[in-house]
């Protein structure tokens, strides 16, 4: 059991945990998830057991703020100051065995170590409650752009939420 950095091979697994754990409408084509993991691969992870992915979590630096629409590629940003977890998926088959909390704790530890000061994402599908429980707020004042980006999720209902880490850049 371990957290790896994901690669193209990983690909075909990484679709499967996908269509697994979405409805059809939020289902990212096997393209836009291989563009994502060859741009930013040092912060799209895979949990493996047995050799079999059991989860995935792809994330990027950004900035706060900064909402990816569905489908879309990551953007880079020169001075980022969050880390955007874009998707986070357990496959039914290992659910119930703490993987979620085990990739969030990884991710926590990558972004500090990037010097980053917080964590923001899109809950969607009823998620908000689960994020919530680990430490990220629901963003109340939202721009009319970053509705617009927000509505690319529907018909789930989907909200930006984020998790300081630490409130003072490192010196």
């Amino acid at each position: 059991m371990s957290v790896s950095v994901l690669s193209a091979i990983d690909l075909r697994q990484l679709m499967l945990v996908q269509q697994d754990c979405y409805s059809e409408e939020l289902v990212e084509s096997a393209a836009v998830m291989a563009e994502r993991i060859a741009a930013c691969s040092q912060t799209c992870w895979g949990y493996f057991i047995g050799g079999q992915m059991a989860g995935y979590l792809l994330a990027y630096p950004s900035m706060l703020g900064g909402i990816t629409p569905l489908a879309a590629a990551f953007p880079l940003y020169q001075n980022a100051n969050c880390l955007y977890l874009h998707d986070m998926a357990i496959s039914a088959d290992f659910r119930g065995q703490s993987l979620a909390p085990k990739l969030l704790k990884h991710a926590i530890a990558e972004a500090e170590k990037m010097g980053l000061l917080a964590l923001a994402l899109v809950a969607v599908q009823g998620a908000e409650g689960y994020w919530a429980k680990q430490g990220f707020v629901k963003v109340m004042d939202i721009t009319k752009e970053q509705q617009a980006i927000l509505d690319t999720y529907l018909p789930e209902i989907a909200c930006y939420m984020t998790k300081v880490l630490r409130s003072e850049p490192k010196l």
